[in-house]
């Protein structure tokens, strides 16, 4: 006789991979007829744009578009210009698993940016970016619950996981204009507008997310003194994003990417105030987290017939704990010659790896660090310098870290110091197996030989497993509890004597 155990059934996502991966491309540039000659290359940096990700065959593609501003010194050695480049990314990873059917959060950090000259008309860019991937297949778990049979017994287990249960995403555009420039240094030419999203908070509301964050542009422009500036402005914005959830998850995860980023001069009013107007376009990818109770028959057992118990195992990955720090790391950069002021210090993420050793696992975070300033004799210069910042890994952790904040320079003897604030997210998962049974095979024409076990079975010792002394004997705990004296429900003591009767 067949006792099936099946229930009604968990749905969610599994992640069934996750990695980080790497490409570098070059591009030749020619500097515009409008433009003059290099002198020399002050300073490269740019950031990433999403184009597209797909899946299908094993193989998952994220492709991208590095935004790269070249500043450069012209041949008359007077104020700074700029050239730009659009290199396009393409990132590839492989996998057993991956399908066409799968669903994809993909996030793009340019990590390195530099260029040569060829000649004082032609330079060479070089950018590297980073690709942070997961992909998500949708998955199900069945429960099985308890069937009344007689001399039928069944231990059953209760687990409650946080598990991600959608991923979907948005699209969004929104515009802002920024008073640009101070009273008295009004912008002669923006040289640069660096442009990356900030994630303030996330809350579900109902099967949405709210989701509320900020474009921080860090702005470079030249005064019309002819020295250069650099301003911070914040565009703030909010949206709504569906999470294909039946109910209110109880997180969600967003991870935000430019598609694109664009910027003007314009004029704030009618005296004629300078004021930047940006036009951002990106894309919220959420994955909401719902926490799953999993009631299962963990084991069963017959005191008259044998039995066979048919079992399934599923591998589940939870969402263990999240935390954030914030950290300052500070890197000493040498010039070579004495600095007289900084105007322009900057800092980018170029990587976050770990290490193992036998004190465990660490997790480093790579900055390069860039400062452009001027030197005794009047030269306008640029140097960089890469630090980085190495702090304990739990098992299960992954960590993100972007610049939070403004990076301050002082100077030194041949030297800037670049202070650098850091946030410092880690999520922690964990991997779980959720085993079950899910159906008894009962021998109803076939009795248990019972001849080898007495009447009552006296032990001693202890720690006690009520269940396991139960199946051993043909008893049940209950009946074990009552024989030794002891109340309904508690738990035996170590190193006391338990009577087991036989059923």
């Amino acid at each position: 006789m067949n006792i099936d155990l099946k229930a009604e059934k968990n749905c969610f996502v599994k992640r069934i991979f996750k990695g980080r991966m790497t490409r570098e491309e070059t591009a030749e540039v020619i500097v515009p007829d409008a433009l003059p000659d290099i002198l020399r290359i002050l300073d490269t940096d740019g950031y990433m744009c999403l184009r597209g990700k797909d899946s299908a065959d094993g193989r998952v593609t994220v492709s991208g578009m590095a935004e790269i501003t070249v500043l450069y010194v012209p041949e008359s050695g007077a104020g700074v210009r700029r050239v730009t480049a659009s290199i396009p990314m393409e990132l590839e990873g492989e996998g057993p698993d991956i399908s066409s059917d799968c669903l994809i959060t993909a996030t793009l950090a340019l990590v390195g940016a530099d260029s040569r000259t060829v000649n004082p008309r032609k330079l060479v860019v070089r950018a590297e970016c980073c690709c942070d991937v997961s992909l998500y297949v949708p998955e199900s778990a069945y429960l099985t619950s308890a069937r009344e049979h007689e001399g039928l017994y069944f231990r059953t287990e209760s687990r409650t996981l946080r598990l991600p249960v959608s991923v979907t995403e948005k699209t969004f555009v929104f515009t802002d204009e920024e008073s640009l420039g101070e009273p008295d240094a009004p912008v002669e030419e923006v040289l640069e507008c660096v442009t990356h999203l900030k994630l303030e908070s996330a809350k579900p509301v109902g099967s949405r997310a709210v989701v509320k964050g900020s474009a921080e542009s860090t702005v470079l422009y030249e005064d019309r003194e002819g020295g250069l500036r650099r301003k911070t402005v914040s565009s703030p914005f909010s949206q709504i994003v569906e999470t294909d959830c039946a109910e209110e998850p109880a997180e969600v995860d967003v991870a935000l990417m430019l598609t694109g980023a664009y910027f003007t001069r314009s004029l704030m009013d009618e005296s004629g105030g300078d004021g930047l107007s940006l036009e951002i376009h990106a894309v919220a990818q959420c994955t909401a987290y719902a926490d799953q109770s999993f009631d299962m028959v963990a084991d069963a057992y017959s005191v008259r017939n044998p039995v066979e118990l048919k079992t399934s195992a599923c591998s589940v990955e939870r969402l263990a704990g999240r935390d954030a720090q914030t950290r300052t790391l500070t890197v000493s950069i040498p010039t070579g010659e004495r600095v007289t002021s900084v105007l322009c210090p900057s800092a980018r993420v170029t990587g976050v790896g770990t290490r193992s050793s036998d004190g465990g696992r660490t997790a480093t975070v790579s900055v390069c660090a860039s400062a452009i300033y001027v030197d005794r004799g009047g030269e306008l210069l640029s140097a960089s310098r890469k630090g980085e910042l190495e702090f304990p890994l739990m098992e299960g952790e992954e960590i993100r870290a972007r610049v939070a904040g403004d990076v301050k320079a002082s100077v030194t003897d041949n030297s800037v110091d670049v202070e650098i604030p850091l946030e410092i997210s880690s999520t922690k998962y964990e991997n779980t197996q959720l085993c079950g049974v899910e159906s008894v095979e009962l021998s109803e024409n076939e009795s248990l030989d019972k001849s080898a076990l007495p009447a009552v079975t006296v032990v001693r010792g202890g720690p006690w497993d009520l269940w396991e002394l139960s199946k051993k004997h043909l008893s049940t705990p209950e009946l074990i509890l009552e024989a030794s004296g002891l109340e309904a429900g508690s738990t035996p003591e170590d190193n006391c004597v338990l009577l087991v009767p036989r059923m």
